[in-house]
Order: C-alpha cells, then structure tokens, then sequence
C-alpha cells in the first residue's frame, strides 16, 4: 500500500513553493469552511494551514511520529482532527496549534476521521473494520460500529448529521443512523471494494468507488442507483461539486476524471499526476477542485470545466 501525503494548498497570482522536502508526498487537502485557507497533511509527519489569496503559511502542526494520511476542518472552523500511521487521532486547536486530545482505540491503521456537521462528533476509520464515534469537546469515545471485514476506508457524515456513510473491503457501502450506531441501508455492488463513499451537498445521493474503477451514484432514501461510471481504474478519492451536478474522481492512473450526474456522461478528463493522484477536494461553494498526488504538487481546477488554473509546487 502507497502511503499517502496532504500537501497545502496555496492559492496566488503565481506557482510558488510551499516548502516539502523532495519526496514528500500528498495525502489529502482540504478547504477551510469559510473558504479562506487550506489545510494539509503530510508523509513528513506535519501538517499546514496556508492562506488561499497569498499563499502564505499561516501555521504548522506537529506531533505525530508518522504519515499524517488525512486531515479534516471542523465545519465550525475551531479545530482540525488529523489520523495517522503512528496510531492516534489528534484534534488540534485551529487558532493555538494545541493538541487538544489525542485518541487512541483502533487496533489497525487509521484512515479517515470526519467530524459532524454540528462539530460535536468525530468518526474515525481505520484496517481492523471498525468506526469509532469520539466525543469532540472530552476525547471521550462514544460508540463502536462493526462496519466491515478488515478495513473501513472512510467515513463521512451526511450534511444534517443524521447519517454515518462508510466504504470498505467486503463490497459494501453502509449507511448508519447516527443517533442509534445502527446500519439502515448497504449498498453491495458485484466486483467492487469500496475505497471511498461521499454524500452529495443537499444529502439526496450517495457515491461510492474503489478497485473497479467504476463510480456508482444511489439515491439515499430509495437506495435506488442513479448512475454509473465506468473507468476501470482504482478510484483513490472522490467528491460531489458544481452545486452537486458534478461528480469527480482521482485514480491511480493519475486523471482526474467529472461526470455530470444528470446525463450521465464523462464532462472531462485531464492528468492531475504525472503517477498516481490521490486525493480531490472542493471548495466550499462547489466551484473549485484542488486535486494531490504523488509528484508532492497541488493542482487547483475550474470544477465545471477541468481548466488547470494553477500548479503550486
């Protein structure tokens, strides 16, 4: 398994450098909730926050003894919650740099960490199938969910907390209640390992993707499939964007790859890593995509058009 690296996003008039060591890789980026600043974590074991209009390092974290593999921004903007190889789930405070709480309860290697969308409660992801639910304010644990066989990949609240969504081994992407830790829907497409599972901005639909390279889009009530995108290649990450009507990929082939759920077709396709791509986000309304891999440059795009806007080195 490649380990992957978040690399901060710097958004200027310019390509500049935002200073990772020659190989260094990019794990995840995320925007901040307000859309002002990004945030990264990295293979270098730290992880940065940068100002989107300058490009300037606002501030540094560290603490973690290995890869920080993703990093996640409360959506009240107070905290960041980052996982990592070495075992633990920190959540730092945003303003301070302080560990807050480090949390500790996975026997396998983490993933993933999402908060609630009221920023009460962190879900956090990782090999032996289990997604624990963390109390934000006392780093106390809360629930344990049996999700799947071997690994949960990732975890994501659905926009009105109501619902837990976690892909992994097994063929499955599982909808939990929040409120009860139970499963109420599992979605088992043949051939398929779900690496990654998202919610559309209004919660409506879901999508899933992983090692078959195909993308599939449900309905989240009826559970119906909506759509399906085939590209048989392994899906790393994936995100809703365009006010919801776009869906993009990164694979391993390195292309970033939006399709437009309403016709079902391929908008576009262009190279977000000369490798491998590993992770895609949107901004906060939707218009921007930041895609990261392997070459330790961040590639920011025209979410409806796939136009490069900007490599940052």
């Amino acid at each position: 398994m490649i380990r992957r690296l978040v690399v901060l996003l710097m958004v200027s008039a310019l390509p500049m450098s935002i200073g990772w060591a020659q190989g260094v890789a990019v794990n995840s980026v995320q925007f901040s909730p307000d859309g002002l600043q990004i945030v990264s974590a990295a293979t270098d074991n730290s992880i940065r926050i940068s100002d989107v209009s300058t490009g300037a390092l606002i501030r540094s974290f560290r603490g973690h003894d290995d890869y920080v593999v993703y990093v996640a921004w409360s959506p009240d903007g107070a905290k960041l919650a980052s996982a990592s190889y070495d075992g633990s789930v920190r959540i730092w405070d945003v303003d301070t740099g302080d560990v807050l709480h480090e949390l500790r309860g996975h026997a396998g290697t983490l993933f993933y960490a999402a908060f609630s969308p009221d920023s009460q409660t962190l879900a956090s992801a990782a090999t032996e199938g289990e997604l624990l639910l963390w109390d934000v304010a006392t780093g106390q644990r809360l629930k344990t969910l049996t999700a799947h066989e071997e690994v949960t990949a990732s975890v994501k609240f659905s926009p009105d907390g109501r619902y837990l969504l976690s892909a992994g081994r097994g063929q499955l992407l599982r909808l939990w209640s929040a409120d009860t830790a139970t499963p109420v829907a599992v979605w088992t497409p043949p051939g398929q390992t779900f690496t990654t599972g998202v919610f559309s901005p209004d919660g409506q639909r879901i999508a899933g993707g992983g090692s078959s390279g195909t993308l599939h889009v449900f309905d989240t009530s009826s559970g119906d499939s909506v759509a399906e995108f085939a590209t048989n290649v392994f899906i790393n990450s994936l995100v809703f964007a365009g006010g919801g009507s776009l869906l993009a990929s990164v694979h391993g082939d390195g292309m970033l790859r939006a399709w437009d759920i309403t016709d079902a077709e391929l908008v576009y396709r262009v190279q977000a890593d000369p490798d491998i791509a590993f992770f895609v986000a949107a901004s906060p309304d939707g218009m921007l995509l930041v895609t990261a891999g392997q070459d330790t440059r961040i590639r920011l795009w025209e979410a409806k058009t796939g136009k490069l806007l900007r490599t940052i080195d």
